[in-house]
């Protein structure tokens, strides 16, 4: 009989799918590509830990956050116990919102930068609220007090901070105000961060919260196979890298038994953003022969002799993973967006009401162009018989006078319908998007506009998708198309 060919990886094989029917593939396990990315060209993959690599349980790891930082407050500011009663409500808050630590405010923003939902608090704001406080302008998101919710680690900070502004509002904190609140919990969340408490807790109890993707390991095997090198570039320190790392990858692959043998090179404590533009030096940690700290992107790309477009990198902070390797070193970005299997899921449980809506919108418009034409012609008419009156007969009058009626019967009938339409429209809209979230409604939309995180990721990003496990149904070593681009007369 003949020898069994020794296979490098004892990974188990992912269930496989046609690779030339893209289509068959659940929309969870999809890469959306917004940027086509020549994967033959690219040397080197990276990625980041946090969210992207290992994903948290959540909301538990955001209410762990939430309470460790209250104690914090109540225990080294001063506020009071009472405090501590509060508990965390994981439907509040979405990514991508900006916190106004000057007003009190949490605001969801369009591409425009114009807010369009508002909570002062925790208690929603009205249109006419929003506008009074904010107007129409173009909103500084970059200016003293404002903040932006970019990272899941920062969706407990933000109901935190809005609880916060409800007590302050009732009068039950005495002595503070908007901007101090919004000092104290970032100080209370990042120090719940950096402690060490937290991580230790999560370290104690890393099979409840750092929950195994078994395909995740496949993935990465295939990468690595295709010819790239991978490297890990991460904030975290090496003793909580390595912690949840070993927890996930350790073991899985006989080829590799530690989970340093996955990668290329690995940087801890890389201090993003600023590792993509400045350039502190690269410590190698002893006896970990890939493993060093600090470091800048100069030293990363000689070191993995890709530079530029050669190099790919994954992760989730829409800015201090996606956005500044983008502009800063013309990396080929991919998002993870942990988030997207809950909108998909939203999406497709609607998708009736959505064709529907669709459908409403478009005859809405249709009638309204209507309206306005109709208008246009009664407009006419009358400019014409005022006109024309001393010049014809009375016979042709009474002919413009029944053509004024028939206009004006059928502009009555058409806005009936449009406003009927209108409210139709109204009604869908709000009950699809109480799906996603009753107070912000999509992550990415707002209506028929984009988000400004939808935007953000629209720019800076080649591709997104919801796990690294998908990265298994692409092939290292094939181009991944985006969607021709097209001009409105272009779409035949």
């Amino acid at each position: 009989m003949a020898p069994i060919p020794w296979n490098p990886s004892l990974l188990p094989v992912p269930p496989s799918w046609d690779q030339e029917d893209e289509a068959r593939l659940p929309p969870a396990q999809k890469l959306y590509v917004l940027q086509t990315l020549p994967l033959p060209t690219i040397k080197a993959v990276g990625f980041d830990m946090d969210y992207t690599l290992a994903r948290y349980r959540s909301p538990e790891i955001d209410e762990l956050a939430f309470t460790k930082s209250l104690r914090l407050l109540v225990r080294e500011k001063d506020y009071p116990s009472s405090l501590l009663d509060s508990g965390f409500d994981p439907k509040f808050s979405i990514r991508g919102l900006v916190l106004d630590g000057v007003r009190g405010n949490l605001l969801k923003v369009s591409r425009e930068r114009r807010v369009v939902r508002a909570t002062h608090g925790t208690k929603p704001m009205d249109p006419l609220a929003i506008e009074t406080c904010y107007g129409r302008r173009r909103l500084s998101t970059t200016a003293k007090g404002f903040r932006s919710i970019d990272t899941m680690f920062e969706i407990p900070e933000s109901h935190l901070y809005a609880l916060l502004v409800d007590r302050l509002d009732q009068g039950k904190l005495p002595g503070k105000d908007y901007i101090q609140l919004f000092n104290d919990v970032r100080w209370g969340i990042d120090s719940a961060h950096r402690n060490g408490e937290m991580k230790a807790e999560l370290l104690a109890h890393r099979d409840f919260f750092i929950p195994k993707d078994p395909q995740m390991p496949a993935a990465l095997d295939r990468w690595i196979r295709g010819g790239k090198r991978l490297f890990l570039l991460t904030n975290s320190e090496w003793t909580f890298t390595d912690g949840v790392l070993g927890h996930l990858l350790n073991d899985v692959d006989a080829a590799r038994p530690h989970w340093t043998d996955y990668f290329h090179t690995v940087v801890v404590s890389s201090r993003k953003p600023g590792f993509f533009a400045e350039g502190h030096p690269a410590l190698p940690l002893p006896d970990h022969g890939n493993v060093f700290t600090g470091g800048n992107a100069d030293w990363l790309e000689a070191r993995l002799e890709a530079n530029s477009e050669q190099v790919l990198y994954i992760g989730d902070h829409i800015y201090g993973d996606i956005l500044k390797s983008k502009k800063s070193l013309s990396w080929h970005t991919l998002m993870l967006i942990p988030e997207l299997e809950a909108e998909l899921e939203q999406l497709e449980l609607h998708a009736d009401d959505m064709h529907e809506l669709l459908k409403v919108e478009t005859q809405r418009r249709r009638g309204q162009r209507r309206v306005n034409m109709l208008g246009d012609q009664i407009a006419r008419n009358h400019e014409h018989r005022r006109v024309l009156a001393p010049r014809i007969s009375p016979e042709a009058l009474h002919a413009m006078d029944r053509e004024a009626a028939t206009l004006n019967a059928e502009l009555a009938e058409v806005r009936q319908r449009t406003e009927a339409q209108r409210e139709k429209v109204h009604e869908l809209n709000r009950h699809v998007e109480n799906a996603f979230n009753p107070i912000w409604g999509p992550l990415f939309r707002e209506g028929d506009d984009l988000t400004r995180l939808g935007d953000q990721i629209q720019q800076y990003a080649g591709a997104y998708t919801g796990k690294i496990s998908n990265l298994y149904m692409v092939d290292p070593n094939t181009s991944v198309y985006a969607p021709a681009l097209a001009l409105p007369h272009e779409r035949v």
